[in-house]
């Protein structure tokens, strides 16, 4: 294996193995995953040492080597960023993961073997489950207000496409209640790579000719819009921060749904009108969240439905924890990923909730497989079905 990327090589020296990581990152709640080698500042030690040898080895003349079980504990991780939150030295973890598994990939030490499937779906159909690209706009109702010059584009995502397209219909709904001037891509839209971003499968993401930024942004800028607007909190978080990375600053901005509807309720555009007669719970999706600050969006819309109860979860905002669906970690750890969602959903029902509700359609999809794990009676909701239900 040749040498670490730089700026890894560089955090894995300036790591103080203070441990402030460890008891923050979300993988360490699954029981037989509390072992200093699965957590971040045991990562990072055996990064270290891998790019300097100790003493010992070098008298030894033997080079430490990126074993399968060291593979498997970096692609253990959700991509959740708490602990970069919590870091002391200002390391960039999410960034430095991501290079990792990519330096992993690249040498034919990685991905996890279900990770390698996404690559081939993603190829072959542009979404990483599997489904026919070409029912990719089979969810966009027939009732829904496309215009031909739209300010505003909906970037759908794959989740919303093809698993959760309720979340997706309902985002028409609020958008057409609000006579906004929108467009949607449909088979235009490829996956936004964000999977293949997360487990270091970067290669089909940024190819100059056939790449998933060099189709999506060719396709978004011949729309002619000036605001593209997401309702899944990967494709922003991957659209946002991944995509200027690999090709520049879009000449559009990106928002995310929170972020436009709580602009249009206070512009009066949207009136909340239908009640909410729950005691509700917000769950803060990762990417949108710690990633980028927006708490107070989502707060103010859910505070703005009528004959509502809101109760803030012990853990909210920056402290948040993930519901464990990030990072690719559900698709290879599906079992632990869930029971990490019962954890978030335990704490949702220790404070009286009755409904847990969050921006994200992969968010929802984990917290719902919560539900179950925890046993307990517990509604799992998404905010733009809300808005819609309320608004129509």
């Amino acid at each position: 294996m040749p040498r670490l990327p730089a700026e890894v090589e560089k955090d894995a020296h300036a790591c103080l193995q203070c441990g402030y990581c460890n008891f923050v990152c979300p993988i360490q709640l699954n029981p037989d995953r509390g072992f200093e080698s699965w957590r971040v500042r045991g990562k990072m030690y055996c990064l270290k040492h891998y790019a300097h040898p100790g003493a010992f080895d070098r008298l030894l003349r033997r080079r430490p080597t990126m074993t399968p079980d060291f593979v498997e504990r970096v692609y253990n991780c959700t991509a959740c960023g708490y602990c970069q939150h919590v870091c002391h030295a200002g390391i960039k973890f999410n960034d430095r993961w991501e290079q990792v598994k990519e330096w992993f990939v690249k040498n034919g030490v990685g991905p996890m073997d279900r990770h390698r499937a996404l690559r081939t779906r993603v190829i072959a159909k542009h979404n990483p489950y599997d489904e026919p690209h070409e029912d990719r706009e089979a969810w966009i109702p027939k009732t829904a207000k496309r215009s031909k010059n739209p300010d505003i584009l909906y970037f759908t995502g794959c989740t919303g496409s093809y698993r959760q397209q309720k979340i997706a219909q309902d985002t028409t709904r609020v958008l057409d209640a609000a006579g906004v001037e929108y467009d949607i891509l449909g088979k235009d839209e490829w996956c936004c790579g964000s999977p293949l971003i997360r487990t270091g499968q970067t290669d089909i993401v940024t190819d100059e000719k056939d790449g998933l930024v060099k189709h999506n942004l060719r396709e978004i800028e011949k729309r002619g819009v000036g605001t593209v607007v997401t309702a899944c909190a990967g494709c922003y978080m991957t659209l946002s921060h991944s995509y200027p990375l690999y090709a520049g600053k879009p000449d559009f901005k990106i928002i995310h749904l929170t972020q436009f509807v709580d602009r249009l309720i206070a512009e009066k555009k949207l009136v909340l009108k239908k009640p909410l007669p729950k005691k509700i719970a917000y769950h803060d999706p990762c990417h949108i969240g710690r990633h980028f600050g927006i708490f107070e969006e989502p707060r103010r819309i859910l505070r703005a439905f009528p004959d509502s109860t809101y109760l803030e979860l012990p853990h909210n905002r920056y402290d948040s924890q993930c519901c464990g669906a990030g990072g690719g970690y559900k698709i290879q750890f599906n079992d632990r990923a869930e029971f990490i969602a019962s954890l978030r959903v335990k704490e949702a029902s220790e404070i009286g909730a009755e409904m847990l509700v969050s921006a994200c359609p992969f968010c929802v999809t984990n917290l719902t497989a919560g539900v179950k794990v925890s046993g307990l009676k517990m509604d799992v909701a998404e905010l733009a079905s809300l808005v819609a239900d309320s608004v129509s």
